[in-house]
């Protein structure tokens, strides 16, 4: 649609998108089951973030507490998760050539959720047993990516069909486990819990998860503006790439160690979400093309307000209860994706 337009139409249609974010921060931070007035919701901030009294408190405890505890960190540790697995599901494209391709396909999210689950329900273990759940559901991811590159053999020099199927089998085996230690596992009060977990929450979000999500996302995207091009190149081949110049076993290197930190980051704040790194990259590739130069900004404002408005969802819908964040992303997801498929034959195109 924008693929042609002009440097102009683009930019207005970034700033556009900077706008709706800023508007959607500000109403998810004032949506949910208590309402706060939006200038006591930027007083709030305003002290809080300069650590001084710019504006008099005449505000409520309860209502700073609600701002600044629980709706902020969240808010923004979502937009941080929706733009980094959308960051994630672009480098998985680039890597395997392959616009289906998402966050999940070397099987992280298994990892992520059996670590996750082992923190959670095996308490008696010396070590695992006694990790917060976001650091097991991060080794979890890790370990899980250790296992998929030393099995894949030598799929840096080669192709990624190879590791492809190893991702597909390792993440089969990791699932299967996750459901075994679920099972056996008497406490229905910490099963409910793996469980809502697993299908994607960001309830325990806390303003510790922030800076590690925003430190994790400042890395992707710097790593993803220094060789935009370079993936560019490999979206053409690999041989024509080497023609152009491009050491691509160093990218490739690199676009796999840098989609499996980010994701087992994101993931490990906000369980298994699907979706996110497989639609919003697909849409942006149909609206502005595969060039990543013209697409990477419009994707990752698009990944961040989908973030944030399926938490505001998940939060409001079936108040005071909270539905998990995954079950909003598929159900959004999984049917637009569908009719995108019914529509059109989809390949990366410039």
């Amino acid at each position: 649609m924008l693929k042609n337009a002009s440097r102009r139409l683009r930019w207005l249609l970034a700033v556009t998108l900077a706008a709706m974010l800023c508007v959607s921060v500000a109403l998810a931070i004032n949506i949910g089951a208590v309402n706060i007035n939006p200038r006591i919701i930027f007083e709030i901030i305003v002290n809080r973030v300069t650590n001084t009294q710019l504006f008099e408190p005449f505000w409520k405890s309860s209502q700073e507490s609600i701002v600044w505890n629980l709706r902020f960190p969240k808010v923004l540790v979502a937009g941080c998760c929706g733009a980094g697995l959308t960051l994630a599901g672009i480098f998985m494209q680039a890597l395997t050539k392959n616009p289906l391709a998402d966050p999940y396909i070397l099987g992280i999210s298994s990892g992520a959720s059996t670590g996750a689950v082992l923190s959670l329900l095996v308490g008696s273990l010396p070590v695992i047993g006694r990790l917060p759940l976001h650091t097991g559901a991060f080794f979890g991811a890790l370990f899980t990516a250790m296992l998929v590159f030393v099995f894949g053999g030598n799929t840096i020099r080669s192709g990624t069909t190879r590791l492809v199927l190893v991702g597909m089998a390792v993440s089969a085996m990791f699932t299967a486990l996750t459901d075994l230690i679920i099972f056996v596992t008497p406490d229905s009060k910490k099963v409910t819990s793996a469980m809502f977990w697993m299908t994607g929450s960001f309830a325990g979000v806390a303003w510790t998860d922030v800076a590690p999500a925003m430190i994790a996302l400042a890395v992707g995207i710097l790593v993803a503006v220094a060789i935009r091009r370079e993936m560019d190149a490999l979206l053409m081949g690999e041989q024509m790439a080497r023609n152009y110049g491009v050491n691509v076993t160093l990218i490739k290197i690199v676009l796999i160690v840098t989609s499996t930190l980010l994701t087992a980051v994101m993931v490990s704040m906000s369980g298994i979400i699907g979706f996110v790194g497989l639609v919003i990259p697909h849409v942006t590739r149909q609206l502005m093309g595969a060039n990543h130069g013209r697409m990477l900004p419009i994707a990752l404002l698009i990944g961040t307000i989908f973030m944030i408005w399926a938490d505001v969802i998940a939060r409001v819908c079936v108040a005071p209860e909270e539905l998990p964040v995954g079950v909003i992303t598929a159900i959004c997801g999984a049917p637009f994706f569908l009719a995108m498929l019914r529509k059109s034959r989809y390949s990366f195109g410039k």
